[in-house]
């Protein structure tokens, strides 16, 4: 979901210009238990570098065989800095889209089921690595699939510059990002 992320504030940032209002606000926004989510953030980056550079050494296959408590508890730690942030508007959107994609994630072991079309483009080695279950936080959306219409179905291609698939939840938390630029640059002066 970056480069989505990346296409909503760039919009977003747009929208703030043509409105007139002053970027530079955004850095006095004051996010109650910021640390929660770097953490969060910390967790799934630095769980997902281990895995991927040192599988076969004891700590990758530590870490492999937890993660889905480590990416339980980064979802945990979200949920509690948006709880702690819930009168801003903005952090609705935000909860909803979290719990959405938790509660799929929750019910398939961990993981977030994605739909993959006969069509898409995608290389054997990323289909490989959903299928069998070597990626860390996805996995191939199957007739076992619990919640499916919470998974990341919604497919992105032409003419969207990136082919992938994301879900409802992703879509609630896109929304979120470009309310927060919106709102918190409404304050300027």
């Amino acid at each position: 979901m970056i480069h989505e992320l990346i296409i909503t504030i760039l919009i977003s940032l747009i929208i703030v210009i043509l409105r007139k209002r002053k970027i530079s606000s955004l850095v006095d926004v004051e996010i109650k238990g910021l640390p929660l989510f770097a953490a969060s953030f910390f967790l799934q980056f630095v769980s997902g570098i281990i895995v991927k550079n040192f599988n076969d050494t004891t700590i990758g296959q530590y870490v492999y065989t937890f993660f889905p408590y480590i990416h339980s508890m980064s979802y945990q730690l979200i949920l509690i800095g948006i709880v702690l942030n819930i009168e801003k508007n903005y952090m609705k959107l935000f909860l909803i889209g979290t719990l959405m994609n938790f509660t799929v994630i929750l019910f398939n072991g961990m993981k977030m089921p994605v739909r993959i079309p006969q069509n898409y483009p995608f290389s054997w080695e990323n289909y490989s690595y959903l299928a069998y279950g070597k990626d860390l936080i996805h996995t191939a959306l199957t007739t076992d699939t619990r919640l499916k219409i919470l998974a990341d179905i919604i497919i992105l291609n032409d003419p969207y510059p990136f082919n992938k698939t994301i879900s409802i939840g992703d879509i609630f938390l896109l929304f979120g990002f470009g309310w927060f630029i919106q709102e918190e640059t409404k304050k300027s002066p």
